[in-house]
């Protein structure tokens, strides 16, 4: 009964997104159920460029974060043990990731604040650059 009720809410929110998304409105946010698991090496095999590894100590229930980029454009990849933390634990954080203002700066990257969008996609948590629309060209090539 918990499955079906999870599996429909996030259909609900998936199909709030692609409504949003039809009417022009910029997505900040985008749930993809899934439940493959992903590692740092499926994303560089899609393209992504991995440029540093942060130390996760301050955050025990990932097993990696790693900031990069794919097409120009900064994605910083939050890797969990399962979907179900990726939304438990990423998203609080990026929640509040990308509510900061311009000129506040990130305990990870000590500099201006660049997300503005996220996307929980499997195992993962990616903190887009300016939307949603970045990070999914990421996950359209995992698929």
């Amino acid at each position: 009964m918990l499955s079906i009720l999870i599996i429909s809410c996030s259909t609900a929110e998936s199909s709030e997104n692609e409504k949003l998304e039809d009417s022009g409105e910029i997505v900040t946010s985008k749930i993809i159920e899934d439940k493959n698991i992903y590692n740092i090496d499926d994303l560089i095999n899609a393209g992504w460029k991995k440029n540093k590894q942060f130390d996760n100590s301050e955050f025990p229930d990932t097993n990696g974060i790693w900031y990069g980029f794919f097409q120009k454009r900064d994605i910083e990849v939050w890797i969990y043990n399962s979907h179900d933390d990726a939304k438990k634990f990423g998203v609080p954080y990026a929640e509040e990731s990308i509510q900061k203002r311009p000129g506040q700066t990130d305990y990870m990257i000590p500099r201006v604040n660049r997300y503005h969008a996220y996307v929980i996609f499997g195992n993962m948590l990616l903190l887009c650059e300016d939307q949603v629309s970045d990070c999914q060209k990421l996950i359209d090539q995992l698929n």
